[in-house]
């Protein structure tokens, strides 16, 4: 019995170029970009026609033991960049590879128009766990009977929180929006609803959801800042580019819903005008002095002192001793009473509770249309 072994025909030109490397190492460096040459050729599909061309170059510092692999793909109407440094040449080919294999997935879902369902696609992967039949329907109807009277206070926590930070840096407005936050967290409690804590009440059950989901949109956003990205605007000589531009490349966003400390805060409780400014720049200054905080110091300080939680319920969302948490709020009382004494008076700031200083929550209902979509269109109820 014989075989034969069927191989694609590769249509994609390849030039790569080696400095500094001896002529036995570049031998084993060849057998490494061949192989994830093929890697890259597997993904690249449609995109793989003669006018794609890949260039490499693989070169060694001269004054210590170190490794630059540059790719650069010229596909039709784009080309993705990628630069990678290791201790090894082989390592440094392979990540470089890697990184460009990531592009090229990006772009494959940029070009079929894919990253304009990236949120409807959300939405629809957290509601195919939600869909039930008949059987489940009063279990859907008391699940939505226990939320919903809570959703306007979570969703204001929510845009909180996002302010917070989008200010920071920690979150672009691209990221995630609050009523994508509120989606997720209202499809999640309902998935683990028969498994959720019975001794917390539902609003800090639904809390700590919240902030799970919004650190874990957090980590996202620090992994793509880390792989910075050279997909939008490409060198004219990605080949020469110099180690300060690598560090300057950046994705590249249309800004969603931008937060403004102005848009959290209620406004003041006073008919004199003057009182009313004072005390609405009094509030941005606290907020913007909250988002400096270490984000568990802010959520205890805001958590207990605006939304009047429960010390233990606290705690356990925020994965603290009751005493810890208390030294966490007390560390971000000082830190905030700290900074406005260089703004304010010390003699009027001590006459000032914390929990004036914070303020009260927003009471603004939930948007109508929001409700809706989130209680009706996500869990079904007829």
């Amino acid at each position: 019995m014989s075989f034969a072994l069927i191989r694609k025909e590769r249509r994609m030109n390849i030039r790569f170029s080696y400095r500094k490397i001896d002529k036995n190492e570049k031998k084993t460096l060849r057998e490494t970009v061949g192989e994830a040459a093929a890697a890259l050729e597997e993904i690249l599909g449609s995109f793989d026609t003669d006018a794609t061309e890949l260039e490499g170059l693989v070169e060694r510092h001269s004054n210590r033991t170190l490794y630059r692999a540059r790719l650069k793909l010229h596909l039709p109407g784009k080309t993705l960049v990628a630069l990678e440094e290791a201790d090894a040449g082989n390592a440094a080919i392979q990540q470089a590879f890697s990184e460009l294999r990531r592009q090229v997935e990006r772009f494959k879902h940029l070009t079929t128009n894919d990253y304009l369902w990236k949120r409807p696609r959300r939405r629809v992967e957290l509601r195919s766990k939600l869909v039930g039949n008949d059987d489940d329907r009063e279990q859907r109807k008391g699940y939505v009977e226990l939320v919903q009277p809570h959703l306007p206070e979570l969703y204001h926590f929510i845009r909180r929180e996002l302010a917070y930070r989008q200010s920071l840096g920690d979150l672009s407005p691209a990221d995630i929006r609050a009523d994508e936050v509120l989606d997720a967290v209202v499809a999640r409690g309902f998935d683990t609803f028969s498994n959720r804590p019975r001794r917390l009440e539902i609003l800090p059950w639904l809390t700590g959801m919240a902030l799970s989901i919004l650190q874990e949109e957090v980590e996202a956003h620090r992994i793509r800042e880390r792989r910075v990205s050279m997909e939008a605007f490409a060198p004219t000589d990605a080949m020469d580019i110099s180690d300060d531009e690598d560090t300057r490349m950046y994705e590249f966003y249309q800004p969603d819903e931008v937060i403004r400390m102005e848009d959290i805060i209620p406004d003041p409780e006073s008919d004199d005008p003057e009182q009313v400014e004072a005390m609405r720049e009094r509030s941005l200054l606290v907020h913007g002095i909250l988002s400096l905080l270490p984000p568990v110091w802010r959520q205890a300080l805001v958590l207990m002192d605006v939304h009047g939680m429960q010390e233990s319920e606290l705690a356990e969302i925020l994965e603290q001793t009751p005493e810890q948490l208390q030294k966490l709020r007390s560390c971000a009382e000082a830190f905030m009473r700290d900074w406005l004494s260089q703004h304010i008076a010390a003699e009027e700031l001590d006459r000032v509770s914390t929990a004036k200083l914070l303020g009260s929550p927003l009471r603004e209902p939930l948007p109508e249309e929001l409700q809706t979509e989130i209680l009706k269109t996500i869990m079904p109820l007829e």
